[in-house]
């Protein structure tokens, strides 16, 4: 009888695995918003890792609080292609981050590559358009799930998953956009303020 059991349970296993294994690995995500500033000044915010990391958010919750303790290290020029972003901490694991390509007030291609616990490679691009009321952003990911991801894909939604995150990112970066865009008005309000007081 506990033969039978072991044999029955041997071929739901290989069953599985062979169901997992002939799963598509590639997967894209992609999402878009539209954030009132223009495209040049939120090309500053993707192209510098340091405000660029304060607008990620991964496994549900934003990067730079995930962690308090987590070990950051940037490298390479102060933005652009070439630049990187190294975390390591006991809840985010360990990856880095790298500007791979940037074009100015258009796009900005990045790789991630996570190390620990689990080794996965994507590319994220951010692409700007201009419009009336300022600029919208597609932030799309890609990628290939090893094993353990294509398991994880028969029991969930990885579109859904992925696409929550960076729904939640564009959101963030909305914010700090927006905000950026505002004291840069102000700024230039005064500024037309005091000159006409001048002129007077």
């Amino acid at each position: 009888m506990l033969g039978h059991i072991l044999i029955g349970v041997a071929g739901v296993l290989v069953l599985f695995v062979t169901v997992v294994a002939t799963r598509q690995s590639a997967y894209h995500v992609e999402r878009k918003l539209a954030v009132a500033a223009p495209p040049e000044l939120v090309f500053g915010v993707l192209n510098d890792l340091h405000q660029f990391a304060g607008v990620l958010v991964l496994f549900g919750s934003p990067w730079e609080k995930l962690d308090p303790n987590m070990q950051k290290t940037f490298e390479g020029p102060a933005a652009g292609v070439g630049q990187s972003y190294s975390w390591s901490g006991k809840e985010v694991g360990k990856g880095k981050m790298t500007i791979e390509e940037s074009v100015p007030g258009q796009k900005v291609g990045m790789k991630l590559e996570f190390v620990a616990p689990m080794e996965s490679t994507a590319t994220c691009a951010l692409t700007l358009a201009g419009t009336p009321t300022g600029s919208f952003v597609t932030w799309s990911m890609d990628g290939n799930h090893n094993f353990i991801g294509k398991a994880f894909g028969m029991f969930m939604n990885m579109d859904n998953m992925l696409g929550t995150d960076i729904e939640k990112g564009l959101a963030q970066l909305k914010t700090v956009a927006e905000g950026k865009q505002a004291i840069a008005a102000a700024g230039a309000a005064q500024a037309d303020a005091d000159k006409g007081a001048a002129e007077e």
